[in-house]
C-alpha cells in the first residue's frame, strides 16, 4: 500500500460555526470568517487507498508512543479533518494518538479543504453518506497494519456517528470502543437501521449530543448490550456533533469532563 506524508508546524484558525439542528437528518453548519483562537502544533497529513481506489487523507497526531491507543475521528456532514484542529490536541494530551480522517462526504471547515472528497469528485465517485464504508474501513485498515496500536477507538460525528455502529457491529475484532455525537437514524444500511447494528455491539459506547437530540437516538442506545453511557447538556441545549468541544463553546468543559471520564476507562 503506498502512502503519502505532509508535515506540517503552521498557525491554524478556528471559525465560529452557527446553525439549526435537525432530529431528521445530519447536520451541515454554516461557516462566519470571525477568528477566535489561534494555536500552533505538530501533526502530519498523510494518504492511503481504499478498496475502490479511493486516495483517503488524515492528519495524524501522535505525540504519544506509537502502541498508544488510537482514536480515529470522522467528522460531520460538510465538514474535513480539520474540525479537531483544536480537539485531537486535547485527546493527544489525554494519552491517546488521533488520526482524524477526510471522509468522502464532506467539503471544508476551519479553512481545511476535504482532500478526499476533492479526490472522489475527481474520479467520479458517489459522495452519500453510506459511500464513505470503504474510507471508514481503509483508515481502520492503515491504523492496525501501519500505525498498530493496542486498540482502536471509533469516534463519530453525525452521519459518521450512525455509521460507527454499523462498523463496531461488523468489525469487532478491530474497533474497541465507539464514540457517538449526535447519532440518529439517517439511513439504512443493507436494508437494516441503525438501531439493528446497535444490538450486536459488543464493546463500550459513549453518545453525546444536544438536547433536544437525545430523541432520536434513545431507541438506538437502548438497544446496546454492552456497557454503555451517555451525556447531554445540564444547564444548556448543547450543540449538534463534535464541534460541541470545541473551546469556544461556553459549555465545552462540561461536555470534556463527561466524555474525558468514558475515555480513561479505555486506557
Amino acid at each position: 500500500m503506498k502512502k503519502s506524508v505532509i508535515f506540517y508546524l503552521l498557525p491554524i484558525t478556528f471559525a465560529i460555526f452557527s446553525g439549526c439542528v435537525s432530529t431528521e437528518k445530519p447536520v451541515t453548519i454554516k461557516q462566519n470568517p470571525k477568528i477566535i483562537e489561534r494555536k500552533k502544533y505538530s501533526f502530519q497529513t498523510l494518504s492511503f487507498m481504499s478498496q475502490d481506489n479511493l486516495k483517503v487523507y488524515a492528519d495524524y497526531y501522535s505525540k504519544n508512543t506509537k502502541h498508544s491507543p488510537l482514536i480515529i475521528i470522522y467528522h460531520q456532514a460538510g465538514f474535513s479533518r480539520g474540525a479537531f484542529r483544536s480537539i485531537a490536541p486535547r485527546l493527544v494530551n489525554l494519552g491517546f494518538n488521533v488520526l482524524a480522517v477526510d471522509l468522502r462526504a464532506g467539503e471544508m471547515v476551519n479553512q481545511v479543504i476535504n482532500l478526499t472528497h476533492k479526490e472522489a469528485l475527481k474520479e467520479g465517485k458517489s459522495t452519500e453518506f453510506v459511500d464513505v464504508i470503504p474510507d471508514l474501513e481503509a483508515s481502520i485498515q492503515y491504523a492496525k497494519k501501519t500505525i498498530k496500536p493496542r486498540k482502536i477507538i471509533y469516534w463519530g460525528s453525525s452521519y459518521s456517528a450512525a455509521l460507527g455502529f454499523y462498523m463496531a457491529a461488523t468489525h469487532p475484532a478491530e474497533i474497541n470502543a465507539l464514540l457517538a455525537y449526535s447519532p440518529g437514524e439517517y439511513f439504512k444500511i443493507e436494508g437494516k437501521n441503525i438501531e439493528e447494528y446497535a444490538a450486536k455491539i459488543k464493546v463500550p459506547v459513549f453518545i453525546s449530543s444536544s438536547r433536544k437530540e437525545k430523541a432520536s437516538w434513545e431507541k438506538i442506545y437502548q438497544a446496546i448490550p454492552s456497557k454503555k453511557d451517555f451525556y447531554v447538556p445540564s444547564n444548556t441545549e448543547g450543540h449538534h456533533g463534535t464541534f460541541a468541544l470545541s473551546a469556544f463553546y461556553d459549555d465545552s468543559e462540561e461536555n470534556w469532563q463527561a466524555v474525558t471520564a468514558f475515555l480513561k476507562k479505555l486506557k
